[in-house]
């Protein structure tokens, strides 16, 4: 759980909702969303495929076979499935890291993406998570509005949607593109081994 992110309130009609079923123009935020990126001299077709590999650090193997997923919902069920036997715990403070850089490789890289953000540039972005993932998005407080993507309030720490909002506003470079650092947690995670 992420202890230290509080929730928000949300009143739909006063938000962008997403989410990768949205199929009203917003589902580009999704990291479910196929594009063309690059990064590190690789090429990844979604957010969602480049985050799980960052994940998968120092698991070339696996980060290899998640290169080769066709779809970003297989590389998602893959990706937590090496997690799983690879025992990587969920840890919230890397993972914001790694989402951050996805999504700044996808703002650099998908134009779509960037019209987007570059045309709502003060609206709040919300992840529509009506399947209850209150944490990286946000659920209805009123269970009769679930799918409603206009009536109510939806409630949570909307992780994914303020990080896609804080890409938006950073300062970017002379070109409009977004500053690409290597998060510092990626140099301390390290394979386990059997005595870890």
């Amino acid at each position: 759980m992420v202890k230290s992110i509080n929730e928000i309130r949300y009143e739909k009609s006063g938000v962008i909702l997403f989410n990768s079923y949205s199929k009203i123009g917003t589902e580009v935020l999704s990291n479910l969303h196929l594009c063309r990126m690059e990064y590190e001299g690789k090429v990844f077709h979604s957010s969602e495929q480049l985050f799980y590999w960052l994940r998968l650090t120092g698991y070339p193997e696996h980060q290899e076979a998640l290169l080769q997923c066709p779809t970003p919902k297989e590389t998602k069920n893959m990706g937590d499935k090496f997690m799983k036997k690879l025992g990587i715990a969920d840890d919230i403070y890397r993972d914001v890291q790694l989402l951050r850089l996805a999504i700044r490789v996808k703002y650099n890289c998908c134009r779509e993406f960037k019209a987007f953000l570059d045309n709502h540039p003060n609206d709040y972005i919300v992840e529509y998570a009506w399947w209850g993932d209150n944490e990286y998005g946000c659920v209805d407080e009123e269970r009769s509005l679930k799918y409603d993507w206009k009536q109510g309030i939806v409630r949570g720490k909307n992780v994914c949607g303020r990080i896609i909002s804080g890409v938006r506003n950073e300062q970017k470079d002379e070109n409009g593109k977004c500053i690409i650092t290597r998060p510092e947690c990626l140099d301390t995670m390290q394979p386990l081994t059997l005595f870890s």
